[in-house]
């Protein structure tokens, strides 16, 4: 029989407290609430009563502030979950709260899914730290990498990246980290409605990163089993991001996943060509227009050169549609390189997903899945 998750509420709001009850109460959770808190001084004295495995946390809070009894409280009990609830936007209260221990970050007004969501997701993914779990022995892991490349915008790369990782671990059942490496203009967290999360200028704007818990504030946990690291929120923060410091990040991360896919951005800067030398795949995403073919048939010239066999490189045509003068008989006749899949049309399915921040891969029925996980099935060695 599963076990309760045991929760602490903490909030100085008496009204936002007995909201989140009765959130909780509407939901199909699992849960205990084992105390409420007005303040953070009052969460450290609980904490030495009561057995907890998830700490709903406000940051302004007086006696103690949120950040300051997060703190406190990893020090002491590293096996609870904080989850730190505001109104603050910033990033800077991001980074502050993940460096001071919090393990996810809800902004108010608070929406129930993604509160139930959140606590779900923390509590499966740290279910580890439990002392009284069993000991095993820590799994090894070389990830296959997998870089998704265009070189023409608005052909679909990023959404097939991203339903390309959920299908890996959804169907597939592997570990997989995805990273947005469209250093000036990345999309996936505004795909997965996650833009005020902490991104990889943060990661690299702290100290050296060594260890996977150097990455691990970073990292966002979309769910158990698929975890993502984001672009820059803006384009000037690219420049201070070298080739050496990804590469650095990416051959830590093989040793904890089974599958890494790079979302690399549209140019051949020397960050996206360091991507591409160490992926065990490249897949050049292009369309059925003219303009997308030519762009596609100069970036295989450019992979030529970079000496990338006929194994390492393929094809992937999205958005095909013959009605407009372009067919896949076209296709086979312009590369000399294998077209691994094509991709239906639908524009309204894909811009409802977009537009929503619900990737199409958790869309009931939706047309592109099933061909999208075939390709999947394809890359994985």
């Amino acid at each position: 029989m599963a076990v309760a998750i045991k929760i602490i509420i903490a909030d100085d709001v008496q009204e936002m407290r007995d909201m989140i009850e009765k959130m909780l109460m509407t939901s199909d959770l699992d849960y205990e609430i084992v105390g409420f808190c007005a303040n953070g001084a009052e969460v450290v004295d609980l904490m030495q009563k009561k057995k907890a495995d998830i700490i709903l946390m406000d940051i302004n809070m007086p006696v103690m502030n949120g950040l300051e009894a997060t703190q406190t409280i990893c020090e002491k009990y590293p096996q609870v979950r904080v989850i730190i609830m505001s109104v603050q936007q910033e990033s800077e209260y991001l980074k502050k709260a993940m460096l001071a221990g919090a393990k996810a970050y809800i902004m108010k007004p608070v929406d129930i899914d993604e509160l139930v969501d959140t606590i779900k997701t923390t509590y499966e993914r740290y279910q580890f730290l439990d002392t009284a779990a069993p000991v095993k022995a820590p799994q090894t892991h070389h990830a296959q990498v997998i870089s998704f490349f265009s070189a023409k915008g608005g052909v679909g790369k990023s959404m097939i990246a991203l339903n390309s990782a959920l299908l890996m671990h959804d169907k597939l059942g592997k570990k997989v980290m995805l990273v947005d490496l469209d250093l000036q203009f990345g999309d996936i967290a505004l795909m997965v409605n996650k833009q005020n999360e902490l991104t990889i200028k943060e990661m690299f704007d702290d100290s050296p990163i060594k260890t996977m818990e150097d990455v691990q504030p970073y990292i966002h946990s979309y769910k158990s089993g698929v975890d993502m690291l984001f672009a820059p929120k803006d384009p000037e923060s690219a420049e201070y991001i070298s080739k050496d410091q990804v590469n650095e990040v990416i051959e830590l991360l093989k040793k904890h996943y089974d599958i890494i896919i790079i979302d690399t951005g549209v140019n051949y800067d020397e960050v996206t060509l360091n991507a591409l030398d160490h992926s065990d795949r490249v897949i050049i995403v292009t369309n059925l227009e003219v303009t997308g073919l030519k762009n596609t048939k100069l970036s295989l010239r450019v992979m030529q050169s970079l000496n990338y066999d006929h194994q390492k490189v393929k094809i992937l045509v999205n958005m095909t549609n013959d009605k407009f003068g372009v067919t896949k008989a076209n296709v086979q006749k312009a590369f000399n390189y294998d077209v691994i899949g094509y991709l239906p049309e639908d524009i309204k399915l894909v811009r409802n997903a977009t537009n929503t921040g619900i990737p199409l891969a958790q869309v009931k029925n939706a047309s592109l899945i099933k061909p999208l996980l075939t390709i999947c099935q394809t890359l994985i060695k």
